[in-house]
């Protein structure tokens, strides 16, 4: 809005005029004038109060202009929102409220929040000192009095001692009062001894008396500790078959003897009245007349066996340094047993007489009361075990007259059942009739089945190779079940006393290994280095690669070990997928500790390298670089030992077709 200018022209006098005068002489302005003067004012005020209200709309918190082309439109909050927000904030200021109340005025005022906890460790050897240690905290504010603690052990568990003496046998304590917030501790020390995998609960009771209160309260608390193993592998090698009124063997077998914590312990036995039992020693073994029993082959150290009385034998000196140990044992049932159970125990005695079994195996053999005993031997075992793809079977099926008569046209049979038998490759020294996989023998193969006097006996021996493992085997059954059985006069003798034992043989898992030596990789690439063929006074080095394959069973302990002929050198440059690879100088073995093979793991691998320096006694040789390598691991389904020797590997790089072209091993 723009307001119109009105010049006035002043004349001035020489001498000034008096007030009035110079009032009077003033033009009074018309009534129009004033008219327009007056909204001219108006319309000011207006337009300033307009200003005013449009600068308060269009202006920030900050009073600054904001651009009105744009704008931002805010959904006003419903009723239902506004509630449940003023809830929220009245929510969290109780909640404030009694968090404060309860910190400041009823802190430690709950009588039953004593604190109990026992700390045990989660494994333990069989026979392997530990501790428990029981902490109990007091965070109220009174003073406890009148503590006392029990504890349950479990049945197995060995009191040693405690840092705190008891005051009740020793599971009883009364301890000494307790301020607010103060902390305490009992230790307790033993040893669990018991079966492999069996877990052992511990529990502990405290009571006590808060402040000035009458009432006794308690808190409990209870821990777990399982027996991971007994530090060594126990076995026993047994028949299925017993034969009444004679002596049936079976041989308990420890290896792989780690950490013994059990010191000396006993063998027992446990039998029913119309049996008995023995442990054959040495010199019983040497004077036994038995000539179809397996020798017993003696050892620069063996393990101590003492009879104790009754069926019980003490075993003492059992350490790692003797390595696999067997006890061979003997019982005879006196009579037939519809029940028979024959148990063997493995426990530890204490100096009060009492007795922690650790180990045990029941087994229920099939009785046979012929007079003409029939026994097969597999591998030199007439019990059951373990065999591996592509292992010979060698089987011994004796017969021997117990009785005072004679047996005429005997006809004796091996029967043998198994997907793997590779009966093509059968060796039979009585040259038996093959017939729906079994092998009879007559008088027209062995004379001497005409007629088994009273006090003849004889053996049979034959043999069957395993076949080896291929992909397209899988879901076959793995294992052979062989036994032996006899007839007269074409006429089979009714119920089981004309058979054998059976033999039930597990087949082992599939491990391989195999070991190449390159101075080219598959890719043609060297990764070995220096002269080839080797030379005299020079280095040559080249890469060792295993490859461990396993796929039917899990394995345990798996292991290689490369035994270093005098001349070669470890070369390092190791890798591994699996486990760790390492060189002991002391030994000088390479050696791969992979441990636990799942199935899941169908191949490991490792690699390293080894050197030469050939000297002058060396020239014009072909040198042996390895002398076979060898893996070794524990089938956990079959608990045998599976053990595998590679080829030995030269300088010519046998493995190597790149190097082989112009390689002829010889050192130059």
């Amino acid at each position: 809005m723009s307001e119109k200018k009105v010049k006035r022209v002043l004349k001035v006098g020489r001498e000034p005029a008096s007030g009035l005068s110079s009032f009077v002489e003033r033009p009074v302005p018309t009534d129009r004038e004033v008219a327009n003067f007056e909204r001219v004012v108006k319309r000011e005020v207006r337009d300033r109060d307009i200003d005013s209200d449009l600068s308060e709309v269009y202006s920030n918190k900050k009073g600054q202009r904001v651009d009105v082309s744009k704008m931002n439109i805010k959904k006003r909050p419903s009723f239902f929102r506004k509630f449940l927000r003023r809830l929220l904030g009245v929510a969290l200021l109780a909640a404030v409220a009694y968090f404060a109340y309860s910190y400041f005025f009823n802190q430690g005022g709950d009588i039953s929040a004593l604190d109990l906890k026992i700390k045990a460790p989660e494994k333990v050897l069989a026979g392997e000192e530990f501790s428990y240690v029981i902490d109990y905290h007091n965070p109220t504010k009174y003073v406890l009095s009148r503590l006392r603690l029990e504890i349950q052990y479990p049945e197995n568990f060995i009191f040693a001692g405690a840092s705190i003496e008891p005051t009740s046998g020793a599971y009883g304590w009364s301890l000494p009062d307790m301020d607010p917030g103060a902390n305490a501790s009992l230790t307790v020390t033993g040893r669990l001894i018991g079966q492999t995998d069996s877990v052992n609960v511990v529990s502990a009771r405290l009571s006590y008396l808060p402040g000035s209160f009458t009432s006794q309260f308690k808190k409990e608390a209870s821990a777990a500790t399982a027996i991971s193993g007994l530090g060594f592998r126990v076995d026993l090698d047994y028949s299925g078959t017993a034969f009444l009124n004679q002596d049936n063997e079976m041989t308990l077998i420890f290896s792989d003897v780690q950490d013994n914590r059990l010191g000396d312990f006993n063998i027992t036995f446990s039998l029913p009245a119309e049996a008995n039992a023995a442990v054959v020693t040495e010199e019983a073994a040497a004077s036994s007349t038995a000539e179809t029993a397996p020798p017993v082959t003696a050892t620069s150290k063996k393990i101590g066996v003492t009879k104790t009385g009754g069926t019980s034998w003490q075993v003492s000196g059992l350490t790692q340094e003797l390595g696999r140990q067997q006890v061979p044992l003997v019982y005879r049932i006196k009579q037939k047993s519809d029940n028979l159970a024959v148990k063997v125990r493995l426990e530890k005695k204490l100096d009060d007489g009492q007795a922690y079994v650790f180990w045990e195996k029941t087994i229920s053999p099939e009785l046979v009361a012929s007079d003409l005993n029939l026994t097969l031997f597999l591998n030199g075992s007439k019990n059951d075990g373990a065999v591996t793809f592509g292992q010979p079977l060698n089987y011994s099926l004796t017969y021997s007259n117990r009785g005072d008569s004679a047996y005429k046209d005997v006809v004796i049979m091996a029967a043998l059942s198994g997907e793997f038998l590779n009966w093509s490759s059968l060796q039979d020294e009585g040259q038996g009739q093959v017939q729906n996989k079994s092998i009879l023998w007559t008088k027209n193969e062995i004379p001497e089945l005409a007629e088994i006097k009273p006090g003849q006996e004889g053996a049979i021996n034959f043999r069957l190779d395993l076949q080896p493992f291929r992909d397209s085997d899988f879901g076959k059954k793995l294992e052979v079940i062989s036994y032996g059985q006899y007839s007269m006069n074409n006429q089979a003798i009714k119920g089981q006393d004309n058979k054998s034992n059976t033999i039930i043989s597990r087949i082992n898992s599939d491990l391989k290994l195999s070991e190449r030596i390159l101075y080219f990789n598959d890719d043609n690439l060297p990764v070995g280095s220096g002269s080839l063929p080797p030379r005299v006074g020079e280095k040559t080095s080249v890469r060792v690669y295993w490859v461990v394959e396993n796929n039917l069973h899990e394995l345990a302990d798996t292991r290689v070990v490369f035994n270093l002929p005098s001349y070669v050198s470890w070369d390092e440059k190791n890798n591994t997928n699996v486990g760790s690879l390492y060189y002991d100088a002391a030994g000088r073995q390479v050696i791969w500790e992979i441990g636990r093979l799942p199935v899941s793991v169908y191949r490991a691998d490792a690699e390293f390298n080894i050197s030469i320096a050939p000297t002058e006694a060396d020239r014009d040789k072909i040198l042996v670089l390895s002398p076979g390598s060898t893996v070794s691991a524990t089938d956990t389904e079959t608990k045998d030992v599976i053990t595998l020797k590679t080829a030995p590997k030269t300088t010519k790089l046998e493995d190597d077709e790149i190097a082989g072209l112009n390689n002829s091993g010889r050192v130059q």
